[in-house]
């Protein structure tokens, strides 16, 4: 199986500070996974980013873990959408060979 994290940015990419809050940010991300992936375990991080323009800021993020097989078109579609959702110049995809399974109790 494989895991996909996607690793977002909070911090609003022309206002360099966090626009959303972090509770709505969650809401937001867990719709769009829900609606795109059928789910996602997310929690919260802070991060260092350095911006096209050279100026690095430290901001809360979004770790995003899906297990499954994504296919590219899904992939970018759940990756536009953060972007967009989060107004990001670009986030993070790790894909990860796992073994895992989901286990149905």
């Amino acid at each position: 199986m494989v895991k996909y994290t996607f690793y977002v940015g909070l911090n609003d990419k022309k206002s360099k500070v966090q626009e959303i809050g972090t509770v709505d940010a969650f809401k937001i991300a867990g719709n769009l996974f829900a609606g795109l992936t059928g789910g996602a375990t997310i929690h919260e991080a802070r991060g260092v980013y350095t911006h096209d323009d050279g100026s690095i800021i430290i901001e809360n993020s979004l770790i995003c873990d899906v297990f499954g097989d994504l296919s590219e078109e899904q992939k970018n579609d759940v990756a536009g959408m953060l972007c967009a959702a989060f107004n990001q110049e670009s986030i993070i995809i790790e894909e990860t060979e796992t073994k895992s399974d989901f286990f149905h109790g």
